[in-house]
């Protein structure tokens, strides 16, 4: 059983070798992605993929088969033999059928749970299709099974008890050879339903993600958020542009209106307020700053100009006089643009001038990285009545 044993690590070694080496060969891409196919895989579902729990617990499920069963039947297999001419090479031979069994039980207990399990939706020849893994691992064990038995020929035995005994009877089971071969039947009953288990959860993560990227995804088509992506956030300030004069409009005795845009004919143009909430005037003199940050909440690349846009005329800088309650008017125009893909402005940023705090505001606006709005000058507006 020592031997048999040392034989099924061997096995087991060579299994996830050859399950795992192809994976990584693959993940790298390019030549070395090629040179995995060279190399010979009995690993055909139920790992690669799957949560690290339910792939953790089935590689272990199928470690346990592989190291039991192996011993269970290579010893079983040399019982026998040792009743007629148990030469090296009767050994050898039968510990290469054993781990040949033993890797053709893995597969046809993954491709029976694979049958029952799609059977009611696909159908007897649907759920078939889903089969396969049975001949790949008894074909990989043809190919490398020889390894294992080989090890297990030339291991030497520690004892005359580790001596080829003649086949048990009935009833006469040895205990340590009973104790391996249930604990491999166990393994190899519950792999299957692991494996599925495992593809479950693998297909339940991948839903939430599709919901995940469903509940991210920008109503008009603009790339989504991409929570690695490198950039500035959009400045709660401005640099200052100059001193401010005595009693100007600021942040601390104003505040902004932004309406949602109107559009003409490809063009865009938003109305702007600017509302004395204090209970003194304040002087408001030149042009609005304005930003807009993206949907990753970094700066867009947007150029301001000052002037006239094609919803606007820019009637010059001037001071204006706000009493309490009056306001000032600005139009942001521009031009509309396709925003399929596309970073593209999520937040409106605006300041009576630049130097002041800005006020913020969620929006759904077709400016896009790399475009121009036009900005005019504040001027002075009549709020309608009521």
């Amino acid at each position: 059983m020592r031997r048999g044993l040392i034989g099924g690590g061997v096995l087991a070694l060579l299994w996830f070798v050859c399950g795992w080496l192809p994976h990584l060969l693959y993940s790298l891409g390019g030549s070395m992605a090629t040179l995995s196919q060279l190399v010979p895989s009995p690993m055909m579902r139920g790992v690669f993929g799957s949560p690290v729990l339910w792939a953790a617990i089935v590689q272990v499920l199928m470690a346990v088969v592989l190291v039991g069963g192996f011993a269970t039947l290579a010893t079983w297999f040399a019982a026998g033999s040792a009743t007629g001419l148990g030469t090296r090479r009767v050994v050898f031979g039968t510990s290469w059928l054993a781990a040949i069994l033993t890797a053709f039980a893995v597969g046809a207990v993954l491709d029976l749970g694979d049958f029952f399990s799609w059977v009611g939706t696909f159908g007897v020849r649907g759920a078939i299709g889903t089969m396969g893994a049975a001949p790949l691992t008894a074909w990989w064990a043809v190919l490398l099974g020889w390894i294992p038995a080989l090890v297990l020929v030339l291991v030497p035995r520690s004892s005359e008890a580790d001596a080829v005994p003649s086949r048990p009877s009935a009833g006469r089971v040895p205990p340590a050879v009973r104790a391996v071969a249930v604990v491999a039947a166990v393994a190899l009953i519950a792999l299957p339903f692991a494996a599925l288990a495992g593809d479950a959860a693998t297909q339940a993560q991948l839903r939430d993600e599709q919901a995940t990227a469903q509940q991210q995804a920008d109503p008009d088509g603009a790339a989504a958020p991409d929570p690695s992506a490198s950039g500035d956030p959009v400045p709660t300030a401005a640099p200052s542009e100059g001193e401010s004069v005595e009693g100007a409009c600021t942040s601390e005795n104003t505040t902004i209106l932004a309406p949602a845009p109107d559009g003409a004919t490809g063009h865009r143009g938003q109305a702007l307020s600017l509302v004395n909430v204090s209970e003194e005037a304040c002087v408001v003199d030149g042009y609005p700053d304005v930003a807009y940050g993206d949907q990753n909440g970094h700066v867009l690349d947007v150029t301001v100009e000052h002037g006239r846009s094609f919803m606007a005329e820019d009637p010059g800088p001037s001071s204006i006089t706000l009493q309490p309650g009056e306001a000032a008017s600005a139009v942001i125009g521009w031009d509309a643009n396709s925003v399929h893909g596309q970073l593209a402005a999520r937040s409106l940023w605006l300041a009576a001038r630049p130097g002041e705090e800005r006020l913020s505001w969620d929006v759904s606006l077709d400016i896009i990285s790399g475009s121009t709005v036009h900005v005019t000058a504040w001027h002075p507006q009549v709020l309608p009545a009521g």
